[in-house]
């Protein structure tokens, strides 16, 4: 290399991937040898690095070949990850086009399988044996004397003897990789009467140490994401199945086990929401004038029967109101009787017509008197209407004072997503589980779906009106809670695969606008 021997020593790296540390025996020549081949095989392994593609990095690799080892065409072949029968033909220095069938690249392809699935380097015609070397880096390059060979590679000799008598000349096959895991090979045709013998190879053999995992590297990046999700998955595989790999074993058979049963085993489909009960018959009791709120008999959640009194308004203006008015239809009545004692037709006439005014003012104040007192018009329960600290307020005519619902039965209305409506129909059973009572559940049958549907916080709801079936007694009307509506039965997996499908088709008809 003509540098100085360093302080620590220089470590060559030879074709048997031993250092030359280890023998201090080597001749500076041979270990010069092997420093300028080791890199080589660094500057070829970058020039694969640096190619764009797969196929520029073999089209290279093979034009490096040709001139390295004077031959007049090189190629190369990948196999596939897991099948080294199944080789593609990637790039040849020759004019050829390799991806057109021919007898050429069958025959080529044939000797390169060999090579591959017995981990073997040969050549054709046979020479005597210049070097034979078995690496636990590289492939065993196996000489073939004229006498015969061995029995292993019988099929590797007859594909290199089909191809030589094809193309003329030396032919040489070189699977690239390490012993049993190759992924690559390389063939190598000289014209002409020299062989090639196994120095060569071999010396290839040490060029191409790193060029097999590149370029199967290269290969894998460039699969479909698909392929090399399934590659994963097979590997994973393998190695569960080894023997320390026996937790991990028991684990994926119970999630296998648990995911065949959400997949297969139909449970109920229940589509919930909100829910908030209510009194089957529920009245809003207005004030019937304008006035003053002068007492408050109930408060919410007080329980009253049918007649009770609710609440009172003031009375002072209607019956100062009434005094009047009655005192009018007096004067009237007098006048009436002296203009009858006159004989005055006209003026009786007018006098029966104020006392009329009079008494119909009478009957309005009267009225409006008696529905001064709010009374409870059924059985029930206050539900609204806290009027115990607004004593003297105001109030007009129409406000809501005091809402009742009926304690002789409730309904249920369950706030349904649009996205799940569909499904609901009339009949259909269900479970309602109130906040305030979480450990008692109610049984409820759908009565109704309202045609309408109505936004609440930033959704799209229909309410559905569903009765109980058998209320406890520990009910009350406003309780909120959460109701689930069973409208089939399916597998819980197909249900949530089923929702977040829905859920994408409606965002994608969103985006689309």
């Amino acid at each position: 290399m003509g540098k100085p021997w360093p302080p620590g020593g220089l470590v060559a790296l030879c074709p048997a991937g031993e250092s030359a540390l280890l023998n201090p025996g080597v001749p500076w020549a041979a270990l010069s040898d092997r420093a300028d081949g080791a890199a080589a095989a660094l500057a070829l392994h970058a020039r694969l690095l640096q190619a764009p593609s797969l196929r520029a990095a073999a089209q290279s690799l093979v034009t490096d070949l040709a001139s390295q080892a004077g031959a007049s065409r090189a190629s190369l072949a990948l196999a596939e990850p897991g099948h080294t029968r199944r080789l593609r033909l990637l790039a040849s220095s020759g004019a050829d086009r390799v991806d057109i069938a021919s007898p050429w690249r069958d025959q080529v392809l044939g000797a390169m399988a060999e090579a591959l699935d017995q981990g073997l380097g040969a050549c054709w015609p046979p020479v005597a044996p210049a070097i034979s070397t078995r690496s636990t880096h590289t492939a065993h390059i196996t000489p073939i004397t004229a006498e015969g060979a061995d029995a292993q590679a019988v099929a590797l000799h007859f594909e290199l003897q089909q191809l030589q008598r094809s193309v003329g000349g030396a032919v040489a096959v070189l699977p690239l990789g390490r012993s049993g895991g190759c992924a690559a090979a390389v063939c190598i045709e000289r014209s002409g009467e020299a062989p090639i013998d196994t120095m060569t190879l071999a010396r290839l053999e040490a060029l191409l140490q790193l060029a097999g995992p590149a370029l199967d590297w290269m290969q894998r990046a460039e699969r479909p994401w698909h392929r090399r999700a399934f590659d994963a998955l097979r590997a994973a595989f393998h190695r569960l199945r080894e023997p320390e790999q026996r937790l991990r074993r028991r684990a994926v058979a119970a999630a296998v086990v648990a995911l065949a049963a959400l997949a297969l085993l139909p449970l109920s489909h229940d589509i919930g929401g909100r829910a908030r009960l209510e009194g089957s018959m529920q009245r809003v009791l207005a004030a019937p004038t304008d006035g003053f709120v002068k007492t408050a008999h109930v408060r919410p959640g007080d329980r009253v029967a049918a007649g009770a009194p609710l609440l009172d308004l003031l009375e002072d203006d209607l019956r100062l109101e009434r005094d009047r008015w009655a005192s009018q239809r007096a004067q009237h009545e007098n006048a009436y009787a002296s203009a009858m004692a006159r004989t005055d037709r006209v003026g009786a006439a007018t006098a029966m017509a104020r006392v009329a005014e009079a008494q119909s003012q009478l009957a309005l104040v009267e009225e409006r008197l008696g529905r001064g007192r709010l009374v409870a018009p059924f059985d029930g329960v206050v539900i609204a209407g806290d009027l115990s600290q607004s004593i003297g307020a105001p109030v007009r005519q129409g406000d809501t004072l005091i809402t009742l619902a009926s304690a002789a039965g409730y309904r249920v209305i369950v706030e349904v997503d649009e996205v799940d409506i569909a499904r609901v129909q009339v009949g259909q059973g269900g479970r309602l589980s109130l906040s305030a009572l979480p450990w008692q559940g109610e049984d409820i049958v759908v009565e109704r779906i309202a045609p309408m549907a109505r936004a609440v916080e930033g959704r799209n709801v229909f309410e559905v009106e569903a009765r109980l079936l058998a209320p406890g007694p520990a009910l009350r009307p406003g309780l909120l809670g959460r109701a689930e509506l069973v409208v089939g039965h399916r597998p819980p997996l197909w249900v949530w695969l089923g929702r977040a499908a829905d859920r994408l088709r409606l965002a994608w008809w969103a985006w689309l606008g």
